[in-house]
């Protein structure tokens, strides 16, 4: 747990900053005693290239193989792009399902700035509001939805399930984003989906499960996570809520592959932490400190006060070696593009932008999230993937049923 960036400190910079006086040396492994799901390497990453400044983002170097391939390879990739584009710019618009924040509007102003192409929104926090409204939409025949960019698990185990999404590989048609070496652990270790199809998770980082308000609880009070389990503290926590596909359900989840199911139910009925489903209130609240510990924070919420001018540097990640308090997270970083789209060229120009070391590099200055590019340079260095070290990760398909059982105990435990 470590992190930051340098000189001018702004946006996602001044917030690492302020994280990293907090912050030790490297990341720790998941516990012995964990079966991790599926594992995820990282690699050396180094500072990104100047990103382009209009058409379509700049092809890296073919892997090798065949120069003449290549070289036949490259206007033909280009003609078709060329032919996708003038599409999409008749279309006009794509509709994207996102995630609250501003974090995220930054990155499609600066989309539709590029390209002239407008990005109407959908705006939710998950599985439980975002699914059912699409679901009605195409019950009464209204396709109106193009691409959703969220956390994988919003996929996987929520449009997935309502038949929404098609395959995303053909929408992929610039060779630098299907290029294994701009990919921690080449392209495909990115799929979500057991099919390897629909949805591609580009963020790849640690995120801290704890945050608390220093303003309020000195590190000499709280400097373990078992502490949270400390009678004093109960009324003092607010928590992402876990009875819904969440933050906080991973939150949840580490702790209890980490700490134990017994532990995690008892930390629910001993301390009763205060739930809300909007990620912005959680963030507000630990940093004004009407909960001054806070469990499952998001970093892009953070970085919304800080573009404000809201102080935060009293809001740090609780720290130590205990594998509890870093969990393997895709954040929102995640990709999929539904079925029956009404704007398909659209929908592919933003896809491969989005996926492109311009977009990767946009997206994780504004969001304050590492993601899996190698040719992005992390912007929180404390929290880059170990490449000895495997996670426990929830968020594929395959990991989904300890994370759905995590959802299930807490719906039992608070009611």
């Amino acid at each position: 747990m470590r992190i930051f960036r340098n000189l001018r400190l702004s946006g996602a910079a001044l917030l690492l900053a302020t994280i990293a006086t907090a912050c030790g040396s490297a990341p720790a492994a998941a516990p012995p005693s964990a079966k991790p799901a599926s594992s995820a390497p990282a690699a050396a990453q180094s500072a990104p290239p100047a990103a382009a400044s209009s058409g379509a983002p700049a092809a890296s170097k073919p892997a090798a193989g065949s120069a003449s391939a290549s070289a036949a390879a490259k206007p033909d990739a280009q003609a078709g792009w060329d032919q996708v584009l003038a599409a999409a710019k008749q279309e006009g618009k794509v509709m994207v399902v996102t995630a609250p924040g501003d974090s995220y509007r930054q990155v499609f102003d600066a989309f539709k700035q590029k390209y002239g192409i407008n990005v109407e929104t959908m705006v939710g926090g998950g599985s439980a509001d975002l699914v059912p409204k699409v679901n009605a939409e195409r019950q009464a025949g209204q396709y109106l939805q193009d691409v959703i960019v969220h956390s994988p698990i919003n996929m996987h185990s929520g449009f997935k399930q309502i038949n929404s999404l098609q395959p995303l590989r053909p929408a992929l048609l610039l060779p630098e984003v299907l290029d294994d070496s701009k990919w921690i652990g080449g392209f495909d270790a990115g799929w979500a989906d057991k099919d390897k199809s629909l949805v591609y998770t580009f963020v790849g980082t640690l995120s801290p499960t704890v945050f608390v308000n220093r303003d309020t609880i000195p590190e000499s009070q709280l400097n373990s996570i078992d502490q949270l389990w400390d009678p004093k503290w109960k009324g003092q926590i607010a928590m992402d809520d876990p009875r819904l596909p969440s933050v906080g359900a991973l939150v949840a989840a580490t702790l209890s592959i980490v700490k134990g199911e017994d532990k995690l139910r008892t930390f629910y009925r001993q301390q009763q932490p205060a739930l809300t489903q909007d990620r912005r209130q959680l963030a507000e609240w630990v940093i004004r400190s009407r909960y001054p510990i806070a469990l499952g924070v998001q970093l892009p919420n953070l970085q919304d006060f800080v573009n404000q001018g809201l102080k935060i540097d009293q809001v740090k990640p609780l720290t130590g070696d205990d594998q509890a308090l870093l969990a393997l997270s895709a954040g929102t970083g995640a990709i999929s593009w539904f079925d029956k789209s009404p704007h398909p060229n659209a929908a592919k120009v933003l896809i491969n932008w989005l996926l492109s070391q311009e977009g990767q590099a946009l997206w994780s200055k504004e969001t304050a999230y590492n993601v899996r590019r190698t040719d992005v340079q992390p912007v929180n260095a404390a929290y880059v993937l170990d490449p000895k070290k495997t996670y426990p990760n929830t968020q594929t398909e395959e990991g989904f049923p300890v994370y759905g059982k995590t959802i299930g105990v807490s719906k039992e435990e608070m009611k």
